[in-house]
């Protein structure tokens, strides 16, 4: 008995269909690995802001949250930039109620009714003995720490370097119910990079920041990216929370950048974000 064997076009058949069945596969794969990726950053940015809101409440002290995508440089091409959406949640501390010298550059920063010896995190080793100091968390330098103006307005967020420690100084106050003089010595931040901010004035009301976060590459908020790395900032936007509950602007559009059909990049929305209020454990 003869064993009749497969043609060539047969085999090609079977080829040509595993070859598409493995196609289907990938793109598969690839689109739920996408689906997931884009559920976990969705997830994450509501429960960042739901964290901020909270804190407003329990604090009792208004938290401002802004939002902005950055352009950087791939370190492993240089030819490539990045696109990263990133926030940070800033919380308000009080106002300035004197400032020694200009208000820029080596200014002293002091909230009389705030006692900023009582805030140290990290005592400052190199303080003379008996020196008290105060620190916080630094800046990307290591040179300072970050102190936000919550009086800018508009969406755009300004921020100076301060010194991480306070420094205690002498000021002649006037009293308001005797309109005596009168010398006290507060302790007050060091304007190291007035960054920013052109110049603080009394009044200004400042906030540290409390979190941060940053989502993966090519991810934003809103859909306004730059394309060059010599402006990277670009869709700068916030919302804010009150003590009392209340909220402005409480949600925020995520994009995801992919190519388009011409090939050039643009921001595809993938989500808006939950009210804070919301429960968020579906997430």
């Amino acid at each position: 008995m003869s064993r009749r064997a497969f043609t060539l076009i047969e085999l090609l058949v079977v080829i040509g269909i595993m070859g598409l069945m493995g196609t289907v596969a990938v793109g598969g794969y690839r689109a739920m690995q996408r689906g997931m990726e884009e559920r976990g950053v969705v997830g994450s940015v509501n429960h960042f802001i739901r964290s901020a809101y909270q804190r407003a409440i329990m604090d009792r002290q208004p938290v401002t949250v802004y939002f902005w995508n950055e352009t950087l440089r791939d370190e492993t091409d240089l030819d490539t930039v990045l696109v990263v959406g990133r926030a940070v949640a800033v919380r308000r501390g009080g106002r300035i109620s004197h400032v020694s010298g200009s208000g820029g550059k080596d200014s002293l920063l002091v909230d009389e009714f705030g006692d900023l010896r009582f805030s140290r995190l990290v005592v400052d080793e190199d303080a003379e003995d008996g020196e008290e100091t105060n620190a916080r968390a630094v800046d990307a330098t290591g040179n300072g720490m970050y102190l936000y103006k919550l009086d800018g307005g508009g969406s755009g967020f300004q921020r100076s370097i301060v010194s991480r420690s306070t420094r205690r100084c002498r000021i002649t106050d006037t009293m308001a119910t005797t309109g005596e003089n009168m010398e006290i010595e507060p302790y007050a931040y060091v304007v190291i990079d007035p960054h920013t901010v052109g110049s603080w004035a009394v009044g200004d009301a400042y906030g540290f920041e409390i979190a941060e976060i940053q989502l993966p590459d090519n991810y934003i908020f809103k859909s306004t990216f730059s394309r060059s790395t010599a402006t990277p900032v670009a869709g700068t936007t916030s919302m804010r929370f009150f003590a009392d509950g209340g909220t402005q602007n409480d949600t925020i559009e995520i994009s995801s950048l992919r190519p388009g059909r011409s090939g050039e990049i643009s921001a595809q929305r993938i989500a808006v974000t939950d009210s804070p209020q919301n429960d968020l454990a579906s997430y």
